[in-house]
This record gives C-alpha cells, sequence and structure tokens, in this order.
C-alpha cells in the first residue's frame, strides 16, 4: 500500500468516545490542567525550576513538623490508646479491628505502653527522616488503628480524621535524595503529597457546608438560624458558657454576618486549593473559625488549627509577598467583578517595547520634575526623556503631528504616539507600583476619563508658570 494512502486511513482511524483508550486520554488532559491549575492558578508570574524546587524542599520541611506534632499526640494524654481503649471488647469493630482481631485476637489492646512506645518511635523517626517510607507508614499505620479504635464503640468521632488523612498524603512523598537536590520526579512527588494533603483539609470544610444547606435548607435564609443554634448551646451548656455566646447571642444582625460568612468560606474552601493567592488568607480566616467556634459554642477542633496552619498558612505555593489585590480578585463569585476589572486594564495597557520617549517642554518646572521622578516599569527596557526646546529627531517626528507642542507633551511607544490626557494615561499605566510619587501618579491617572478631566487643568497651570518665568512658548524653531 503507497505511503501516502497508509497516512490517509491512520488519519481517517477514530477512537470511540467511550472505549478505554479515549477515557485515559481524557483522564490525563484533565490531570494536566489540574496540575496546571494547582502550579499556576493565581500567581503574579510562572513558576521557576528553582522555585519548585524550594516549595519541594519546603514541603519536606512541613512534613517533619508534622511527625514532631504527632509524636507530642502520642506521648502525651491527647493521644494514648487508653484513651480510645475503654478495657473491654470493642462493641462495634469497624473492619480495620476486625482485621486486627482475626489476625492476633484483642489482647494486643492491653499493651498501652508498648503501644505508644512504638508509635512515639515511628512519628520521630519519620520527623528525622522523612524520606524512609517504613517510617512514614509505621506512624500512619499507628494513627490508624488508633482512629479505628477510637471509633468501634457505636459513636464516631471526626476529630482526628484529618490527621489521619494528611498522614495518608504524606506516604506519596519521594524517598531518600542521599544529598541530591531534587529530581523533577521528586519536586512532582513533593507537590502532589501537598496537593493531596490541602485537598482533605479542605474538602471537609466543603462537606460541612454542603451538610449545613442540605440539613438546614428550610432555614438557609431565616434571619434568626445562628441565633436560635446559639441558645440551645447557651441551655446545654449552662454549667460553661462560653465567652462569646452572652455577646453574639443578642444581636442577630451579628450572629447572621457569621452564619453567611460561614456559609461561603466552608462551600468554596475546596477551590482556594487552586488559588494559591488565597492559601495563607483563608488559612488564617479558618484558623480564627476554629477558634471563635470555640469560644462561641464549646466547639473545639484543636488538631485542624495545626493542619491549616501547616498546610494552608504556610502553603509553599503561596505567593511570596502578600498581594491584596490578588486576594480579592482570586474569591470566587466576590472576585468576579474585579477579575473583569483586571482583564479591562490589561485589555487597556499599551503594548510593551523596548524603548518609550517622552517629549516635554524643559522650561516647564512642572513638566520637568514630572519627567525627572516617573520611573516606568521594568518591562520596559529603556526611558528617553527628550526636551522639545532641544530639538531632534523624535521632536521632527512630532512636529508632523496634527499637534502643536504648546499643547501638551507626548509619548511615544513603538510606532505610536500618545498627545496630551492619552499621554499622561499612558504613563501612569506604565508606571512602578514604588515610591510615593509613582504610586500617586498610577492611582490618579490610570483612568482616562481622570486624565482627560485633570490634564485642561495641568496645561493652564504650565502656562502659568510658563508667563511668570517669562519663558517664550516653544517656537518653529525648536
Amino acid at each position: 500500500m503507497p505511503h501516502d494512502a497508509t497516512d490517509e486511513r491512520a488519519q481517517a482511524v477514530t477512537i470511540p468516545r467511550r472505549s478505554p483508550v479515549a477515557m485515559s486520554l481524557r483522564i490525563r488532559r484533565r490531570l494536566r490542567r489540574v496540575s496546571t491549575s494547582v502550579l499556576r492558578v493565581g500567581t503574579a508570574e510562572p513558576r521557576t525550576p528553582a522555585g519548585l524546587i524550594r516549595s519541594a524542599n519546603n514541603v519536606v520541611l512541613l512534613s517533619r513538623f508534622y511527625y514532631v506534632f504527632l509524636a507530642y499526640l502520642v506521648g502525651t494524654a491527647h493521644y494514648p490508646f487508653g484513651d480510645a481503649y475503654s478495657g473491654g471488647p470493642p462493641t462495634a469493630p469497624l473492619w480495620p479491628i476486625r482485621l486486627v482481631e482475626q489476625l492476633v485476637g484483642t489482647d494486643w489492646l492491653g499493651y498501652q505502653i508498648a503501644l505508644t512506645a512504638v508509635g512515639l518511635l515511628f512519628a520521630l523517626g519519620a520527623a528525622a527522616a522523612p524520606g524512609i517510607f517504613v517510617l512514614r507508614f509505621g506512624a500512619f499505620l499507628h494513627l490508624f488503628l488508633h482512629v479505628a479504635i477510637r471509633n468501634s464503640y457505636g459513636s464516631i468521632n471526626h476529630g482526628v480524621h484529618v490527621l489521619m488523612l494528611v498522614g495518608f498524603a504524606l506516604l506519596f512523598l519521594p524517598g531518600r535524595q542521599h544529598g541530591r537536590a531534587h529530581g523533577r520526579n521528586s519536586v512532582r512527588r513533593c507537590l502532589t503529597a501537598l496537593w493531596m494533603a490541602q485537598s482533605v483539609i479542605l474538602l471537609s470544610y466543603t462537606l460541612s457546608g454542603i451538610w449545613k444547606i442540605w440539613y438546614g435548607r428550610l432555614e438557609l435564609f431565616s434571619s434568626d438560624a445562628l441565633t436560635r443554634i446559639l441558645l440551645d448551646r447557651l441551655l446545654a451548656e449552662a454549667d460553661d458558657i462560653p465567652p462569646l455566646l452572652p455577646f453574639v447571642a443578642p444581636h442577630e444582625w451579628l450572629a447572621q454576618s457569621m452564619w453567611w460568612m460561614t456559609l461561603y468560606i466552608e462551600i468554596f474552601a475546596l477551590l482556594v486549593l487552586f488559588r494559591p493567592h488565597l492559601h495563607r488568607p483563608i488559612g488564617a480566616v479558618l484558623m480564627l473559625f476554629h477558634i471563635t467556634s470555640d469560644w462561641l459554642m464549646n466547639i473545639s477542633f484543636s488538631l485542624n488549627i495545626v493542619m491549616v496552619g501547616l498546610f494552608l498558612l504556610l502553603s509553599p505555593l503561596a505567593p511570596a509577598r502578600f498581594s491584596l489585590s490578588g486576594t480579592v480578585r482570586s474569591l470566587p463569585i466576590v472576585g468576579i467583578p474585579f477579575r473583569a476589572l483586571k482583564r479591562r486594564q490589561q485589555a487597556q495597557q499599551p503594548q510593551q517595547t523596548d524603548r518609550v520617549w517622552l517629549v516635554y517642554d524643559g522650561e516647564c518646572l512642572m513638566c520637568n520634575n514630572y519627567a525627572q521622578y516617573l520611573k516606568l516599569q521594568q518591562s520596559v527596557g529603556e526611558f528617553v526623556l527628550v526636551d522639545a526646546r532641544l530639538g531632534g529627531p523624535i521632536v521632527s517626528e512630532v512636529r508632523e503631528l496634527p499637534h502643536d507642542l504648546n499643547d501638551g507633551m507626548v509619548v511615544k511607544i513603538g510606532e505610536r504616539f500618545f498627545v496630551g490626557h492619552d499621554a499622561l494615561n499612558v504613563l501612569a499605566l506604565l508606571a512602578e507600583d514604588r515610591g510615593m510619587f509613582n504610586k500617586f501618579n498610577r492611582l490618579a491617572f490610570r483612568s482616562p476619563l481622570i486624565s482627560r478631566v485633570a490634564y485642561p487643568v495641568m496645561k493652564g497651570a504650565r502656562w502659568v508658570l510658563l508667563k511668570l518665568k517669562g519663558v517664550q512658548p516653544i517656537g518653529s524653531g525648536g
């Protein structure tokens, strides 16, 4: 068969939409989009290889803190097997406990000191050498069995679930590097472990928000929903009244505001995973949320506070510098108009170039000071100031325009000329966001409307200054 015909047949072959191959390709494309979202959405600039390696190192450091905290829990009264084991066989054993019972019986539950010592050794070992999988797996297995035995007596306690799931996510960390820098696969595994840890943390809040809406759907828009919940807690906690409850309960507007804010944060918590600008702010808000819940309703999730602090407040994927504008634009729903405004400003942004010329009147004190103090962004390679009274090639080009140099300054970018208020607006868009003068310039004149209104006033001030100075207007000879 001729080669061309073979190519035509190959091009004509289509993969069935529901075939395993097609499904695999779709899954790979979606995972690639998710990976790109995790690494780049909401960041000011693409991440460099050096930045990703630094993030991977920080993930390993956070895992060390996790296992140190786990060792503290194992070695204190917060987390021994004796706290979960009531001295008798489990009344409603979960499947892990049933499996262990079939293998070794139930006598092992009585060896509290030995079990605590084993868990402590695994946790400390994983903190010292997080690259050794056996140590991480031993620490996770010890925690897993503790959670299983704790919930095998007829009731479920969710207080340790997030801690356990984060421990599972850390099992995917890479092995020991033997003093070498993280390679590509190692960096990917570190970021995958971080992504999984953040996923299980944030998913727990989203599920909590969905449960609140489903359980209280008939009272979702009630103005006193949280107030009645607080009053019920007040009756239930008559012997131990939380400090904030008497203050919040009488104020329906405050209680309702807290109720709606809680729903908003919890429902959209999972989206924070893909918006690095929100990792630290939302992490701080969630930690404050748990502290407030404790002081308001005696509902304490202290382990969640630590997990949120480690993997969100200290997130290696969060921008190095806090940006209020980036945070607001990243907010779900609320950030939509701000993102639209940002896109509009970017559309109005002049095309960047290696050189920008500013033609101004060097005898005008106001114009001269403006030109000298103005600093443009680093994306502008060279900022050239041209005194219109001294002439030159650029001044000659400006004289060919339908514009009188006495009517205002001129900016040339590439092959485009901006005159008068348009020049003022363009320079404001290109100005740096550092320094008092440049910040004021950006704030005042980045709006075309404000530039159009303010420029005639500035033009009149220039005419007055030149008259007081006794300087003649720019003549035809320069």
